[in-house]
């Protein structure tokens, strides 16, 4: 199978999972890792990872789980969790991924293929992409049409121009002169004299300052066991594997005393 036909075979899986997941088959995902941890109901952590590890997946029992490097830019977290899930959804083995399996350089096995093409899927859909190019009146190929298509998708220039190329908009003989403006950080620049945002303010942008970011579904449980008194900071922090700093962060900010206050699920 070319490598083509494994990009859309993860495409393919990915608008399965959009429409089991009731996201939709177009639209940019608000909150992905809400999406992929409240909905889709995959448990993500996010924390400080070696230099080049962007992320791992695998499964305990019946259940998968995610690892994302916080290290890495949240634009890239956010393709890498997309990546990872995807590796979920495939039905793929458990694996560690490193910035070259989820950024598209050198020769890659097929699951990693696979992988690229669910993540660029799932958060810049083609129809979607179709349906903004024709709501902006048919926009050049430049580099200004991909800083506007990635601020509504919520991905990296990189990727938006992926998807345009994907979509059969972006000419071959546009892509390397954009592409080589973009390695050149010039689209940052254009962003703000564009006035686009900085940065989504979603889940995993709000994790950024604050690593490790557990997830939801643990933190849950462990502060209802402290809640009622069955654990300490220090023994959940044990069991988290975590500082208890860390925990006491988490509790201050829901407002949990011992024994006198309901967590604020």
């Amino acid at each position: 199978m070319s490598a083509i036909e494994e990009a859309a075979r993860g495409a393919d899986a990915a608008r399965r999972a959009r429409s089991r997941l009731g996201l939709g088959l177009d639209g940019p995902l608000a909150d992905v890792l809400m999406a992929i941890e409240e909905v889709a109901r995959v448990p993500v952590t996010i924390l400080a990872l070696p230099d080049g590890l962007a992320g791992l997946q695998g499964r305990r029992g019946e259940r998968s789980y995610i690892f994302v490097n916080g290290n890495e830019s949240v634009v890239r977290q956010r393709f890498t969790l997309a990546h990872e899930f995807g590796h979920v959804e495939l039905g793929h083995a458990g694996s560690v991924d490193y910035t070259s399996d989820v950024d598209g350089s050198g020769r890659r096995p097929p699951a990693e293929v696979q992988a690229d093409g669910f993540a660029a899927e799932l958060l810049a859909p083609e129809a979607g992409v179709r349906q903004w190019l024709a709501a902006v009146g048919d926009p050049p190929s430049d580099l200004e049409t991909v800083v506007r298509l990635a601020d509504y998708f919520h991905v990296s220039a990189e990727v938006a121009l992926y998807r345009l190329q994907a979509a059969r908009y972006l000419r071959k003989r546009d892509y390397e002169p954009v592409l080589a403006r973009i390695q050149g950080h010039e689209h940052k620049a254009l962003a703000q004299r564009l006035g686009l945002r900085d940065e989504l303010d979603d889940a995993m942008a709000r994790a950024a300052g604050a690593l490790p970011r557990l997830p939801r579904e643990t933190l849950n449980q462990a502060a209802t066991a402290f809640e009622r008194g069955l654990l300490t900071v220090g023994q959940v922090a044990q069991l988290l594997e975590v500082q208890p700093a860390v925990i006491q962060r988490e509790f201050d900010r829901r407002g949990i005393v011992q024994g006198h206050s309901e967590p604020d699920y």
